[in-house]
């Protein structure tokens, strides 16, 4: 069940997110430079790296709802589920955009800048649900003291 303090949570990991992906998408700046200008099947006026890091930020965010709610709560599942999302821009442009020398070069900084960055953004994410203490159950108390 999603609490308030679940969404907030939540919201706060999809900014770090988002941050995370925007980091090595910058490695490409404007729209000259853009690597899907040429590309057939983007036809949008905007940088494509809009559609990159948003698709990351979200998720990289789904990716940390699936290990919290598993349970999975190691640091360095959330330093890997960081880097996934810091990469991805790099994976996306790898996979998405005509080959280019140029573009090969700029797409292999963004994976390896993606890699460490998003290292440490993930473990900034694991500071955040690492210590999760829920309220005590009222009525757990209660049946103890009368077991005694």
């Amino acid at each position: 069940m999603l609490t308030y303090i679940a969404s907030v949570q939540f919201r706060y990991v999809l900014l770090l997110n988002a941050v995370a992906a925007l980091l090595p998408a910058s490695a490409i700046k404007g729209r000259i430079n853009d690597p899907l200008l040429h590309a057939s099947w983007y036809t949008l006026q905007q940088h494509s790296a809009i559609l990159v890091v948003s698709a990351a930020a979200v998720l990289g965010t789904a990716l940390t709802y699936f290990i919290v709610a598993r349970d999975l709560r190691r640091w360095w599942i959330f330093a890997l589920s960081g880097s996934f999302t810091a990469m991805f821009p790099g994976f996306f442009y790898l996979l998405a955009a005509p080959p280019d020398d140029r573009l090969f070069y700029a797409e292999l900084a963004m994976l390896i800048l993606g890699l460490v960055w998003g290292a440490l953004v993930g473990l900034t994410i694991y500071g955040v649900f690492k210590r999760q203490s829920h309220a005590p159950d009222p009525n757990n108390r209660i049946e103890r003291a009368r077991e005694r």
